[in-house]
């Protein structure tokens, strides 16, 4: 049975002498081979270089925080975080323990990122020279590099960006068993599976887009894919069972999605309209001129959709859980840029002009996830205006306790005060007699929350603070707010 990934007409280079000419292999093949290895280097530096721009000018956000805050805590701090409340990211933790070891500069923290980002545009040139020629492969890296949604999670202390590189492994990894099958292959596919779900659970949506590909292209080869799939699972079952009883904890702030959180979805991976629209009508192309290799298809479009509706019974659909499509995406609008191309004889002009026109389209969003505070929170200011308006003897307040694990990552202005959040060496928040009590010989206290609402007005200790104490100044950075409050008169 002919494969679906073999079918892919492999169109040579323009101006590339064709097989048996007269100019033979002696000079077609040193051509080809320098083609065929920077068709995969070149996105891979080009992505080490747009992502490392500006990659410390943002500040670390509240979930870049907590990565930086467990990664830098004792062993037995993680583990207690990790049984409670955040099993999910256990093994990115791990991985993040060496770059914090070494100062835990923001560039290091957000080093993993950086280079997952690099590898996956080199993956994606590979995968794509492997289905559809060096020339698709070398479009469809370039391309990755070049979208925002990709490009801000490089620059992340997240999993996220790593979860899109081993997407790329592990699809790479099926179509070499698939078409040389062998033991030590499935072992390898099964591994990037369970590697996967390690990194995100529902990247594992990617293994239906498997499952249908496997069905498609080689009916013979199921069972072996399915005992690999059994092997995963396997190495898996431990995570599951302890995220399942977390949920609450990790996702209560997820909602319903409607239809325009898909089409805001689609407009983040190439960061505005215009771009969008070029980017998928490529991708359109793509899908159109490569129908006999359904997996690309698939996994642009498939896991996208799942999500979203199974969220209308069970909410999971986030944009970034689903970040391990962008590869895809862009892959498929490679191949496309490559149809187009060859349909018009293979004229250099026509991707030169393509990537001119991405990059015009996509470089203000470029620039805007750059800015100083372009994430949800600027926890540097916060901590620079602390750091500057602090005197001795204040006390700290975090409403809701929580706020603590990702506020204090730059921890140098919150040695000096004296936190009022809860007893030492307790997990649970102090009462509002405890707080009292310890606040008594306290003039200034600052409060670290979110906005003021519902959940945090009533906390007895809030309640407590503004009684005791008068509101002097309150500052927002981002969804965290910095207010700092005086004793009324005794």
């Amino acid at each position: 049975m002919t494969s679906v990934w073999d079918s892919i007409p492999r169109t040579p280079a323009a101006g590339t002498p064709p097989q048996g000419s007269a100019e033979g292999p002696s000079f077609e093949e040193p051509g080809r081979r320098r083609l065929r290895a920077a068709s995969v280097w070149v996105p891979a530096l080009a992505a080490l270089a747009i992502g490392g721009w500006g990659i410390t000018v943002p500040s670390l956000w509240r979930d870049e925080s907590v990565s930086a805050v467990v990664a830098r805590s004792p062993l037995s701090y993680m583990r207690q975080l990790v049984g409670d409340l955040d099993a999910v990211h256990a093994l990115y933790y791990l991985l993040l323990r060496p770059f914090a070891a070494f100062g835990g500069s923001e560039f290091l923290l957000r080093l993993p990122s950086l280079i997952a980002f690099a590898a996956a545009a080199y993956g994606i040139a590979v995968l794509g020279r492997r289905l559809a020629g060096p020339l698709a492969g070398l479009y469809g890296g370039l391309l990755y590099a070049l979208l925002p949604m990709a490009d801000r999670y490089a620059q992340e202390t997240r999993s996220y960006a790593i979860v899109s590189l081993v997407a790329v492994l592990a699809t790479w990894l099926l179509v070499d068993a698939l078409e040389t099958p062998s033991r030590r292959r499935y072992i390898a596919y099964a591994a990037s599976i369970a590697v996967l779900g390690w990194f995100h659970l529902y990247a594992l949506l990617l293994v239906g887009v498997h499952a249908v590909a496997v069905w498609t292209a080689r009916p013979r080869r199921v069972l072996p894919w399915v005992l690999a799939i059994a092997g995963a699972g396997i190495a898996l079952l431990p995570l599951v069972v302890v995220a399942s009883g977390q949920r609450e904890t990790q996702l209560f702030w997820l909602g319903r999605p409607d239809l325009g959180d898909l089409a805001a979805f689609l407009r983040e991976v190439a960061g505005n309209v215009p771009a969008a629209v070029v980017l998928f009508a490529l991708a359109a192309c793509g899908v159109w001129w490569s129908r006999r290799t359904p997996i690309v298809a698939l996994w642009a479009f498939a896991p996208v959709l799942a999500s979203f509706l199974i969220s209308q019974v069970y909410p999971v659909f986030d944009p970034r859980y689903v970040l391990f499509v962008v590869p895809a995406i862009a892959l498929l609008a490679g191949i496309g840029l490559h149809a187009v191309t060859t349909s018009l004889r293979g004229h250099i002009a026509v991707p030169i002009i393509a990537f001119v026109v991405v990059g015009a389209l996509t470089f203000s969003s470029h620039v805007e996830i750059r800015e100083p505070a372009s994430r949800p929170d600027d926890l540097r200011s916060l901590a620079a205006v602390l750091g500057a308006e602090q005197q001795s003897g204040d006390g700290v307040l975090f409403v809701p306790q929580r706020y603590r694990l990702f506020a204090t990552v730059y921890e140098e202005p919150f040695r000096h005060l004296t936190d009022l959040t809860n007893e030492p060496g307790m997990y649970e928040p102090r009462t509002a007699a405890q707080f009292t009590a310890a606040a008594a010989g306290l003039d200034r206290v600052w409060l670290i929350a979110p906005p003021a609402g519902p959940r945090n007005i009533g906390d007895p200790r809030f309640v407590e603070l503004r009684r005791a104490f008068k509101l002097v100044s309150n500052r927002s950075f981002g969804d965290t707010r910095l207010a700092l409050y005086a004793r009324k008169s005794r």
